[in-house]
């Protein structure tokens, strides 16, 4: 069992290295490499890990796999600090395999350890937490108190879920039998932890709380459903695969283990019952999941010779099912279109498709721009930061206050271009008979027309992609405007800033 463990660790592992290296940058992600290029304290969305992890190749556009080189390592580090953590639990190695298969196998956590997101350094340094808390209670060494308060900074500088987790610790320790702990060393270890944290606190306090504000409010929107927590439920069966799911979920109700307990439990509860107020994201979920799986390896040292048999083949015969499906549809996309299509199901040319669209899109508009001296403009950070990772075109973000904000940093204020060229995936102006020009963005319309003298139609650019099956995704459209004789503050009108915030689009 041991080598097939870690040879199926190492296999899904170059299996995410090769998904890194096929599947074309997302926007999320292109954000987050302009974040690397403007290294800071902090950001407007998230704290600033990711920025710090894809920091040392930032300088790299050839292939998105070096900017999501950290983020597989995360995977490793995670799984490895994971099994390490029940083995520790149990004394057994086979809990620790166990755990790792459960950190391997779900098709969601490839995800979150292939695309560079906030997510592959939480998980990273979640795993991190509870091994060296479980490690610190064993040894009681000083230096595994500290290197847990590093542990907890960079875990609080991943992602604000990681405050759960710290939750979690928190009420692990204060049980009458730990709380020698604090004197110990663990009161060191949160030292440590807020003198490593404080330089982003700061960083917030002098912009408005914006990371905070984000993750609290900005985030959620009321969309109250009496259904969504069963069908979130479902989805992450789909996600996870229905057997590490089950047995997540079981986990959950029963640990078995205090710290797992405390660290997936809280947070694991209030996700699902935010579903009845908002739309929940499958990947927020992914912290609790990291200490299920521990549980997962604790429990199954408890079970019967046939119930582990049972556990191990529901567990992980779906899960060998989806990951290939998973590497396979990041590969050849088209052939996933297809397979829908087949069925009689529809997928919208947009979301994971349009990424293969944005490389020839970038080229064509950078060409264009500097024919005619013009700089580029988006509507969305995302997407401008796409294009200037696919073809170096400085990133000018319209719309979107504190993105906005933020991004105005990113290019030379004194520039006075001759032409400014607006780049949309939705038509500016809405045409009778042309559904495609539907609703038309007003909006954005009358700020262009506040900033130039004169605003004309560019050409719609359609492009298309081919996977390396010879599947073809129909068509991408996208929607050049000019903006001529811009007036010399034309930029910061089209950004809609100060007093003007309000007035501020929402996609």
């Amino acid at each position: 069992m041991k080598y097939a463990t870690w040879f199926i660790v190492a296999f899904v592992t170059l299996m995410r290295g090769f998904a890194a290296w096929k599947l074309p940058l997302t926007g999320d992600e292109a954000y987050y490499w302009e974040w690397a290029k403007h290294i800071s304290l902090g950001y407007a969305d998230h704290p600033p890990m990711v920025a710090y992890l894809i920091f040392p190749l930032d300088w790299v556009t050839a292939n998105p796999l070096y900017v999501r080189l950290g983020f597989l390592i995360c995977g490793v580090v995670a799984t490895l600090a994971a099994a390490a953590t029940a083995k520790r639990i149990t004394g057994d190695e086979r809990a620790g395999m166990v755990t790792a298969l459960a950190m391997t196998l779900a098709p969601m956590l490839s995800v979150g350890f292939v695309l560079a997101t906030p997510d592959g350094p939480l998980m990273a340094f979640w795993a991190l937490c509870l091994y060296l808390t479980v490690r610190a209670s064993q040894t009681h060494a000083r230096r595994d108190y500290v290197l847990l308060g590093a542990a907890l900074a960079f875990a609080l500088l991943s992602k604000m879920f990681a405050w759960a987790l710290v939750a979690g610790i928190v009420a692990w320790s204060l049980a009458p039998q730990r709380r020698y702990l604090w004197r110990e060393g663990l009161a060191l270890s949160f030292a440590i932890a807020a003198v490593l944290y404080a330089p982003f606190v700061a960083w917030n306090a002098e912009h408005h709380w914006d990371s905070f504000v984000f993750a609290v409010q900005q985030r959620h929107v009321d969309e109250p459903r009496w259904y969504r927590p069963f069908s979130y439920l479902l989805a992450n069966a789909g996600a996870y695969s229905p057997g590490l799911w089950i047995a997540a979920l079981l986990v959950l109700v029963r640990p078995r283990n205090a710290l797992v307990a405390w660290t997936s439990i809280p947070l694991s509860a209030l996700l699902i019952v935010l579903n009845f107020h908002e739309r929940v994201e499958l990947h927020w979920f992914f912290g609790p999941y990291v200490s299920l799986a521990v549980g997962m390896g604790v429990a199954f040292e408890e079970l019967s010779h046939r119930a582990r048999v049972l556990w191990a083949t529901a567990g992980a015969v779906p899960a060998a099912v989806l990951i290939p499906f998973l590497f396979l549809a990041a590969a050849f996309p088209g052939q996933l279109y297809s397979q829908f299509r087949a069925t009689g199901s529809t997928l919208r040319n947009s979301g994971p498709f349009e990424i293969f669209t944005y490389w020839p899109l970038a080229q064509d508009v950078r060409r264009m721009a500097d024919a005619n001296d013009a700089v580029v403009v988006t509507d969305g950070y995302g997407f401008s930061s796409q294009m200037d990772f696919e073809a170096g075109i400085p990133p000018v973000v319209i719309g979107y206050a504190h993105q906005g904000q933020e991004a105005r940093h990113w290019y030379d204020a004194a520039m006075h271009p001759r032409r400014i060229l607006f780049v949309d995936k939705e038509a500016l102006v809405k045409v009778p008979g042309q559904p495609k020009t539907y609703p038309g963005r007003d909006d954005f319309n009358e700020r262009l027309h506040m900033a130039c003298g004169h605003v004309k139609d560019g050409p719609n650019l359609e492009y298309s992609y081919t996977d390396p099956t010879g599947h073809t995704v129909p068509a991408r459209t996208y929607f050049l405007t000019w903006c001529e004789d811009p007036r010399p503050n034309a930029i910061r009108i089209l950004r809609w800033e100060d007093g003007d915030r309000s007035r501020t689009a929402a996609k």
